[in-house]
């Protein structure tokens, strides 16, 4: 028997693999692509919220402090009257509150769009501001092929709204003379003394932020009595209800008269007890303008209307009368009763309101 050769074998090679090819490090690849992607999205919606509320932020500054240059230009303004001896009314006026408003909303990175003015005395005043400024400084978007880059830039007004962010505010701010100061004796008196020193007036103005604009708009060609602003002294001895119904009346309306007049010695009369004030619409002995007469039967509405808190006993305007134990709650025209005829302006008041307020019936 023949012997057989045996060759050894050879052991297989091993096959080689490339790392990263499989489809594990394909998707990990990807992943990591994509939580980067997201990353940079977040972040850039970081920065775009940011630079928005900062862009909100800066622009209500702008419009806060454009409000309050506005009113205060009408301090200045009230300021200077009171030195003269002027009782401080009207105080708007738009050509200066306007420019100063633009000037403080520029210097704030802002340019003024609105300014109005109105009061709680029926438009007479304007001492209540409002103005509304949008951000000079505004956020462009992206362009798709990278040709703007996304950052601050300075808007001056002709960019297309849908591809702009522009940050808008309002602000209202408000004048007040201080309710130390009123006439006495024909004098301004504030705190018992005459103001002859520009910064001591000044300081007797305030000035402040408020959350909301007066109830009537101001109106410039309004006719009225010029703030006379009299204060229960230099009426006489005044009851204190028919005093505290006076100074309700001129913090509601205002100077709404031409000049005033109180207790004086008539008896028989609620003026010779100091329940009565006569308010002048027109000289003596003349007849009201239209406008002077509307605003006395909107001051005699109201005075109507809040008749029974404030102690009012009754009203006689143009010939006619309302008693407060007679005559019923409601508007001046409906509710007043004619008075016989006297031949007089005076005597018919035609030329005044006559108001009483006090304890027991009208005299």
């Amino acid at each position: 028997m023949g012997l057989r050769r045996i060759l050894p074998q050879r052991a297989p090679r091993p096959r080689l693999r490339l790392s990263g090819r499989g489809d594990d490090g394909q998707a990990g690849i990807l992943l990591l692509f994509g939580l980067t992607l997201a990353l940079l999205a977040l972040t850039l919606l970081f920065v775009r919220v940011g630079a928005a509320n900062d862009s909100r932020s800066r622009t209500q500054t702008a419009a806060d402090a454009a409000a309050l240059a506005a009113v205060g230009a009408l301090q200045d303004k009230a300021a200077r009257d009171m030195v003269e001896g002027v009782y401080p009314m009207p105080w708007f006026d738009e050509e200066v509150a306007k420019g100063r408003a633009e000037e403080y909303a520029r210097a704030n990175g802002a340019v003024l769009t609105s300014i109005r003015a109105s009061d709680n005395v029926m438009g007479r005043s304007g001492n209540i501001v409002r103005v509304e400024v949008r951000g000079a400084v505004c956020q462009k978007e992206l362009e798709e092929d990278g040709s703007r880059h996304w950052n601050d830039v300075v808007c001056d007004g002709t960019e297309d709204e849908t591809r702009t962010v522009v940050g808008n505010a309002s602000a209202i701010a408000v004048v007040r003379v201080s309710p130390e100061c009123g006439r006495d004796g024909g004098d301004l008196i504030c705190g018992g003394a005459t103001i002859t020193d520009f910064r001591t007036a000044k300081g007797l103005i305030d000035v402040h932020l408020v959350d909301q604009e007066g109830r009537y708009k101001f109106n410039p060609s309004f006719v009225f009595g010029g703030g006379p602003m009299v204060d229960c002294s230099s009426l006489g001895a005044l009851h204190p209800i028919m005093c505290a119904v006076h100074e309700r009346l001129q913090a509601e309306f205002g100077g709404f008269y031409l000049s005033a007049g109180g207790r004086r010695e008539e008896p028989g009369s609620d003026h010779h007890t100091g329940e009565a004030v006569d308010y002048m619409m027109a000289s003596l002995g003349g007849v009201p303008t239209p406008e002077m007469h509307a605003t006395a039967v909107q001051v005699i509405n109201w005075a109507i209307q809040n008749s029974r808190q404030l102690g009012i006993k009754g009203v006689i305007y143009e010939q006619h009368i309302w008693n407060a134990t007679r005559d019923p709650i409601g508007p001046w025209e409906s509710v007043r009763r004619r008075m016989d005829d006297r031949r007089d302006n005076t005597q018919n008041h035609i030329d005044h309101i006559h108001l009483a307020a006090g304890v027991g019936d009208m005299r």
